[in-house]
């Protein structure tokens, strides 16, 4: 009996489906997905669920590592836009964990004639405006005035990292703010 293929259309576990075929169908359903996830103010996905997404939509499957593959038909997907003119589709995925984009969203940057950006916070604000872009284009409803937001995930975690400053003293007399020696100039 012979080895499983690495890529196969379901309900056929053994029959192989060509990568670089799998990859043509991935990129042509990634599309339509990501422009309903932009119709959602505020909506993102993670790489996983887009993958999942895409393999119902096409029946096709792999047993690769997702971190192997991903980013190929969304690499397509970038390009489709930049040739469109449309924004960016892309930015809208990202990880489950932190609810960051991949580094491969510099490749955005790059067909922009953008430099890449190293900082990854710093990255995510550039994701968020073209995730509000995204909105712009293909969200019917989107808020007056709204803003680039950061994912949900990475606010949250960006909140837990940044500890809160100590309270300032304050003379209990006149509610000014006490100093180093902890005794108030003012009613001493």
């Amino acid at each position: 009996m012979g080895r499983e293929p690495g890529t196969w259309r379901e309900p056929d576990r053994h029959t192989a489906v060509p990568f670089p075929r799998a990859l043509e169908e991935w990129t042509t359903a990634a599309i339509p997905v990501l422009e309903k996830v932009a119709s959602r103010y505020g909506g993102y996905i993670t790489y996983k669920d887009l993958a999942e997404r895409l393999f119902e939509a096409t029946g096709v499957r792999t047993q690769m590592r997702l971190s192997n593959w991903i980013g190929k038909p969304l690499g397509a997907v970038l390009w489709y836009c930049r040739e469109r003119d449309l924004p960016g589709l892309s930015s809208l995925v990202v990880h489950s964990g932190d609810g960051m984009v991949g580094e491969g969203f510099n490749e955005f940057l790059r067909t922009k004639g953008r430099e890449p950006v190293e900082d990854p916070v710093r990255l995510e604000w550039v994701a968020a405006e073209e995730r509000l872009n995204c909105y712009r284009h293909y969200c019917p409803d989107i808020p007056v005035g709204a803003q680039p937001m950061l994912t949900r995930e990475l606010a949250e975690k960006l909140e837990r990292r940044v500890p809160a400053p100590p309270p300032v003293p304050s003379c209990p007399t006149c509610g000014m703010q006490l100093p180093v020696t902890g005794q108030c100039d003012y009613c001493a």
